[in-house]
């Protein structure tokens, strides 16, 4: 063998003396590349031994063999890994690894620190062979295993476990029972010493000790960090729990490190332990760091933050965690649902109850949601379902003495609190805060307790009947009596407010009732229907109409749906559509006193001119003020129909008081005094004081025209009377006198005139302004009622402001034409 070792070394290096002029550096070049390219074949002949070895371990299952065959193909391609014969040795001495049969669930892995008394020598031959397990994991070298499986695979001695001398092994055992005891946070005298390697060793372990100090000074109450309250008693005795799963794990693990001879560990293999229960402590320190001087739901968002960690080990120590801290949690939320009662003693509950309240502002103040204690696993919307729940509970009981009964809306809560509670919670995955039936439980019983209220509400209080009753006698829906009630008071309001009395106004209400539609109202309906009377604190000389309003009196549970704030805005829309209702009946009165005095005008043709430019103000007035009641009236009507569609669907109680305030906020907006209305609501009363003016005008004008009328017609009757008698019909003197009187009277038609064409200029001016603000105001509703005042230009005829670009018929026509030059832009686009 050594000759052909010769003659093959001769022949390559005459080879290479003559095809290169370096034979020397050719020959050596020559000699590397064919020992790796043997070295190569080698490798590659074990990797393919390797695999044949797993596959024939896998061939029972055909997903597994797909499974090592695609992971294998990633392996061969990798960049990084490139010890291949390395990694599929370790996997099948995994493989060969018997499956440890102790018991996995602990929270903590105990480890099997125990050692054979004889070593591996240095010259690689093996004698006994050593693991460590960790969990469920058993690391070591197998080596009569491996060499059994691959006899030609050669051993690297420097993987081979050294052997300790007598000194060295008893100074490591010394330092491991010095790492034990650190790791509970005792600190043994001459601890971590020796060389660095060894010391940072021991500084790993030693944290444990660290991160152990810090939780047993958060759960220690003497330290003043442990959270207070019952939702941080649980916090603090899920991580006692903790702590003694660690004190059993580190105990078991002393017991191993003082064995006698030949027992015990190297300091490797207790950092290796130390792993887990490091990344454990560290989670809980940082849970309660972040837990300092946090209580109730503030707390359990804290420890929620965790639960969503990418790490699946932290989100399952933070649900184990918020469990046990949610479960006085999930005792107060059952008391609130079920019974309306508050058991918090420490402020923890995320619903606050407030006393000193009284009954009709039960509803709207005594309970309320604290924002800063709602759960984060918790959405706003089920707080507010949740608060709403116990509120019907507790109104039911106190305000409608009407106690619910278990089967109302328990049993959508029962099966998801029993469910959730004690292991069974546990032993499924899954926590009560995290169920998806949280969410539909809530919603039930809230939608169950709701239906109750409202159906107690509608049927024994008659919500359906009072809603109907506001709108129609404080809103002046009825127009029948609206009409007649006007009628009946007319000449008791034209009085001086300090003059009237509210009872001799209560028969002429009553009256009114009699004699109209309201009559066939329920009597629970009539009998909160009253007369009240402003009282004149400015010392004005107010008129009837001015201190004259109705009332609807409503009490009991129904006095939260009409608090006093409510009843402030039913009498604020009553004043505002009674005024203008007065001011309409009064240019139709003033229509009637001119159709009747029409008549008797046949021979004064004098003032025909005057009286019909005043009937043509008038009936613009009259269009003016119908305009401004039709658009009150639609501009509320869907918001009214939605709340009575709501209450006779028996919706929840905080639905109704939304849309009740929703409706009277838009009658608000269309009858101008609302507070984003409140520049139109100045100009609307000039425009409307200008009208009782023409009113007090026309009155003006028809008494002294009925007064000149009555004395021609006194003239005319004097002439009949003296011609009878045989007498002169006028003389001279009654003829001089007569002309004077005429005179007088021309004078008066003149005066009028001119106030006339003032009182018309002002009048215009006011509407004009009106009409521009309207088209100017960002509401859609009153831009259009704009629109509507002057459908015909007349008034954009007469002023030029009315011309400007920001009324509402420019605007109209410039959205138009922004909308057409988007769309071409847009056709362009998709041309190109």
């Amino acid at each position: 063998m050594d000759f052909n070792s010769t003659n093959l070394a001769a022949q390559l290096h005459k080879l290479c003396s003559s095809l290169s002029s370096n034979p020397d550096g050719a020959y050596e070049l020559a000699v590397s590349y064919l020992s790796s390219t043997a070295e190569k074949s080698r490798t590659l002949q074990d990797e393919r031994l390797l695999c044949q070895k797993i596959l024939s371990r896998l061939s029972h299952s055909t997903r597994d063999v797909e499974k090592f065959n695609e992971c294998y193909g990633k392996l061969k391609n990798s960049f990084i890994l490139k010890q291949r014969v390395s990694v599929l040795s370790l996997l099948l001495a995994l493989s060969e690894t018997a499956p440890q049969t102790e018991s996995t669930h602990l929270l903590f892995p105990i480890p099997q620190l125990a050692t054979a008394k004889s070593t591996i020598g240095l010259s690689g031959g093996p004698a006994s062979s050593s693991k460590s397990t960790i969990g469920s994991v058993s690391w070591g070298s197998n080596l009569h295993k491996q060499q059994a499986s691959n006899q030609s695979l050669q051993s690297n001695n420097s993987n081979m476990p050294i052997a300790l001398q007598p000194t060295e092994l008893s100074n490591e055992r010394a330092c491991v029972r010095d790492a034990v005891l650190a790791a509970t946070g005792v600190k043994a005298k001459g601890a971590g010493g020796g060389p660095r390697p060894q010391q940072i060793l021991y500084s790993r372990i030693a944290h444990l000790g660290f991160l152990h100090d810090r939780l047993k000074e958060f759960i220690d109450p003497a330290s003043g960090l442990m959270p207070q309250g019952l939702m941080g008693e649980g916090l603090v005795a899920s991580i006692r729990e903790e702590l003694t799963e660690y004190y059993r794990s580190v105990a078991l693990l002393q017991s191993q490190a003082c064995e006698g001879d030949g027992g015990g560990g190297t300091l490797r293999r207790v950092c290796v332990w130390a792993q887990e229960p490091l990344h454990r402590l560290t989670w809980l320190a940082n849970i309660a760091h972040t837990a300092h001087h946090k209580k109730g739901g503030e707390l359990a968002s804290c420890v929620h933050r965790f639960v969503r960690h990418g790490d699946e080990r932290v989100s399952a120590l933070a649900r184990r965690l918020l469990t046990a801290l949610t479960y006085p949690l999930l005792l107060m939320l059952t008391r609130w649902l079920l019974h309306g009662e508050i058991d918090d003693p420490f402020n923890e509950f995320f619903i606050e109850s407030r006393s000193g309240v009284p009954i009709d502002r039960m509803w709207h103040d005594k309970y309320r949601v604290r924002e800063w204690m709602v759960p984060s696993f918790m959405s706003r919307e089920q707080a507010a379902q949740i608060l709403a729940t116990g509120k019907s509970v507790v109104f039911m009981r106190e305000a409608c003495a009407d106690e619910p009964g278990p089967s109302d809306h328990a049993h959508h809560l029962e099966a998801l609190l029993k469910s959730h509670t004690g292991e069974r919670c546990e032993s499924r995955g899954c926590a009560w805060w995290e169920a998806a039936g949280l969410s539909a439980g809530v919603a039930g019983a809230h939608g169950a307790a709701a239906q109750r209220l409202v159906a107690a509400l509608t049927t024994h209080h008659h919500l359906l009947d009072h809603l109907a009753a506001h709108r129609r006698y404080l809103l002046l829906a009825q127009g029948d009596f609206v009409h007649h009630l006007m009628t009946l008071l007319q000449d008791e309001l034209n009085k001086p407010a300090t003059s009237l009395y509210v009872h001799n106004l209560t028969c002429t209400l009553e009256a009114a009732v009699r004699a109209t539609n309201a009559q066939f109202e329920p009597p629970h309906v009539l009998a909160r229907l009253h007369v009240n009377l402003y009282p004149n604190c400015d010392g004005r000389d107010d008129c009837g109409w001015d201190v004259f309003a109705l009332q609807y009196r409503v009490d009991g549970p129904l006095g939260t749906l009409f608090p006093a704030t409510c009843a402030a805005r039913y009498r604020a829309l009553f004043t505002q559509l009674w005024r203008v209702k007065r001011i309409e009946y009064s240019l139709h009165d003033a229509w009637r006193e001119h159709t009747i005095l029409q008549k008797r005008l046949k021979f004064m043709p004098e003032v025909w001119g005057l009286m019909r430019r005043v009937s043509c103000l008038r009936a613009e007035a009259l269009r003016l003020c119908g305009a401004m009641q039709e658009a009150s009236c639609v501009g509320a009507e869907p918001a009214w129909a939605e709340l009575l569609a709501a209450a006779a669907a028996r919706r929840d109680l905080d639905t109704l008081l939304r849309l009740h305030h929703n409706a009277l906020e838009r009658h608000s907006i269309h009858a101008m005094i609302h507070h984003t209305t409140q520049e139109l609501q100045s100009y609307l009363g000039n425009v409307l004081n200008e009208t009782l003016a023409l009113r007090s005008f026309e009155a003006t004008l028809h008494t002294g025209i009925i007064a000149e009328l009555e004395r021609r017609e006194g003239i005319e009757q004097m002439k009949a009377e003296r011609v009878a008698r045989g007498e002169y019909a006028f003389t001279a003197a009654d003829e001089v006198q007569d002309k004077e009187k005429r005179k007088i009277f021309h004078q008066f038609l003149a005066s009028r005139k001119a106030d006339l064409n003032v009182w018309a200029r002002t009048y215009r001016g006011h509407v004009t302004t009106l009409i521009l603000k309207l088209a100017l105001h960002t509401e859609v509703s009153l831009q259009t009622l704009a629109f509507r005042l002057d459908y015909s230009d007349f008034y954009k005829r007469g002023d030029a402001k009315l011309h400007e670009p920001l009324t509402y018929q420019h605007k109209r026509l410039s959205e138009i034409g922004l909308n057409l030059a988007k769309n071409k832009l847009v056709d362009r686009s998709r041309k190109k």
